[in-house]
């Protein structure tokens, strides 16, 4: 099973944070009786939904969200308030204009004790659309991109609603007041909406990796610069080789990103079915977590830095509105920060792997995403680790790179994390104050090492690749993989895997790549299948008449209706008649 794309403009599906969200929400935390009500109601539109969790004081830190539900047993009624400022809901997609729903977490009460966070399903709009009594919403502006989205905000006064619009899959409250928990345990398999909409933008990064490729690589083969003094014909900027270096990289990265989400995408399929089947996948569910709370930071801050690449490869005309790169970049960076800050849930799996290295160091079996990490520490059983040399086929020799370079960092970071803890500092003061950066390195070159060894394993089992163009893919894999080492050298240094000889090699191998691949480049990029539609720019036009379009929307420029300025004769050439 695969995610497909419901969206392929530049703007975002309305809908996307209904289904994806507040739909999603429903089925992983909803009982029978509730997705019985709701699912069917909310796939025929009836009900559109969005997802209410951010607060205007809170968004990582969920457990400090200040909204409040408390139950009214007279009424059986769950009292839904936004009790201060910063407890109002703030960013919610589609709850702007579009939702006529939300599902709301609140700070949950039942004869006045506490029950945690809890979900409820919140009517916030009539049949006519209009705000419902109490509950005062609107949209929160201009953005700085993503305003095709109506993000909004949700302030409720003592709203009401039903003791049956609490999700109660894995708690529940009677009309009564008692309250029941699946178990403390149990309840962490609700997130697994959060890494649904995660492993989502994870996925979708290769979408816009591979329109920003388009762009760059058909106006590269339309753009000429210098004559060759051999034929006096001026050279396709795309032949020479540092375009080649800066570009083809971010194809392979596009690939990379795509590949590893067959793995990723199925194992969140996996665990949806476990759960269905009625089992508690915990191991499903702490691997997931911890990919995806790196994946999403690498993928989001992969564009970005891409994205620039880009633009500068396009020279001057890539600065311009119409190159259609600054739409797809900016709309990137709102993902940087959506669904949790990238630095933050970064944090999540470094506490991860730093349990799982502590189990390492105590001889205990590591789960499947981080077993590797004995193939690479040092330990009196395992005195000389293996080198670069040690591996003949480049691909193992790139995959262990990485992997070294994670062993290496979060051994670093443990070691001296127990060190501090021993010392007498608390576990607070030295996560937060002394080695919270040295974990989050570690954690997103895990999340690296983790999609360069999925993306290489599944070019054999990839089901839109084929014995002709599996060779090429994997060249533009290789490309990319070696761009991250020679740009983060630095790093891959530690751990003496490679020695200055193995450098020289690859430097080389991504020299003769580019290379190898530079008359691919066009038949790649068309493969992807965009249309001018779909990309909206003009040095990306599928039949390179770049020239002539982009004059042709420079002289409809509204300026350009007439020979001067607005006001031109009322007040500049007075004044200049004086001067």
């Amino acid at each position: 099973m695969a995610i497909e794309p419901i969206y392929f403009g530049l703007d975002r599906h309305a809908l996307i944070l209904h289904l994806n969200g507040f739909v999603k929400t429903i089925e992983l935390l909803g009982s029978d009786a509730q997705k019985e009500k709701w699912l069917k109601r909310s796939y025929a539109l009836d009900v559109v939904g969005c997802y209410a969790q951010t607060e205007l004081g809170h968004g990582s830190d969920v457990r400090s969200l200040e909204t409040t539900a408390t139950y009214d047993q007279l009424t059986q009624e769950f009292v839904l308030d936004s009790p201060t400022i910063s407890s109002i809901k703030f960013w919610p997609g589609g709850l702007g204009k579009t939702a006529n729903h939300a599902v709301v977490q609140a700070q949950t009460y039942v004869d006045g004790k506490h029950i945690g966070l809890q979900t409820f399903i919140v009517p916030i709009r009539d049949e006519n659309h209009v705000p419902l009594e109490n509950v005062h919403i609107g949209d929160i502006g201009t953005k700085y991109s993503f305003n095709s989205t109506d993000n909004g905000f949700l302030r409720m006064s003592n709203v009401r609603v039903p003791l049956e619009n609490m999700l109660a899959r894995y708690t529940q409250v009677t009309s009564d007041g008692k309250v029941t928990f699946a178990s403390e345990k149990s309840m962490k398999l609700g997130y697994g909406n959060m890494l649904f909409l995660r492993v989502f933008f994870f996925y979708f990064r290769c979408i816009s990796l591979s329109r920003l490729a388009t762009i760059a690589i058909r106006y590269g083969i339309v753009r000429r610069q210098f004559k060759s003094q051999e034929t006096g014909i001026e050279r396709q900027i795309m032949d020479y080789q540092t375009h080649q270096m800066r570009l083809f990289p971010v194809v392979g990265c596009s690939y990379a990103i795509v590949l590893t989400s067959q793995t990723l995408v199925n194992t969140y399929f996996r665990y949806e079915e476990e759960l269905k089947d009625g089992k508690e996948p915990f191991v499903l569910l702490r691997q997931l977590h911890a990919l995806c709370s790196t994946l999403k930071p690498i993928a989001t801050w992969k564009v970005r830095k891409f994205g620039e690449i880009v633009k500068q490869c396009c020279g001057g005309h890539g600065f311009l509105e119409v190159s259609g790169i600054h739409r797809i970049v900016k709309e990137e960076e709102a993902l940087i920060t959506a669904e949790g800050a990238n630095n933050v849930i970064l944090q999540q799996t470094a506490k991860y792997l730093l349990e799982q290295c502590q189990k390492l160091m105590n001889g205990e079996e590591l789960d499947e995403i981080t077993k590797y990490f004995v193939n690479h520490f040092q330990s009196d059983t395992m005195k000389h680790l293996p080198k670069a040399t040690d591996y003949k086929s480049l691909n193992d020799k790139l995959i262990n790179a990485f992997e070294r370079r994670v062993v290496v960092f979060l051994r670093t970071a443990a070691e001296k994390f127990q060190k501090l803890v021993a010392s007498g500092l608390t576990i607070e003061q030295v996560w937060n104050e002394k080695t919270q950066q040295q974990f989050i390195k570690a954690a997103e070159y895990f999340g690296e090492a983790y999609m360069i060894r999925e993306a290489f394993h599944n070019l054999d089992n990839s089901e839109f690749l084929n014995e002709k163009t599996r060779p090429t893919i994997e060249k533009f894999l290789q490309i990319y993989t070696i761009y991250t080492i020679l740009d983060e050298l630095a790093s891959f240094l530690y751990g003496d895997f490679f020695e200055e000889h193995d450098v020289e090699e690859i430097r080389q191998s991504f020299r003769d790549l580019c290379h190898v691949v530079r008359k691919n480049a066009i038949g790649i990029v068309d493969s992807f299948g965009y249309t001018d539609d779909d990309l909206m720019s003009v040095l990306g036009s599928f039949d390179g008449d770049v020239y002539n379009k982009l004059i042709n929307i420079v002289r409809k420029n509204p300026l350009n209706k007439s020979n001067t300025l607005p006001g031109y004769f009322d007040y500049i050439k007075p004044l200049r008649a004086k001067i």
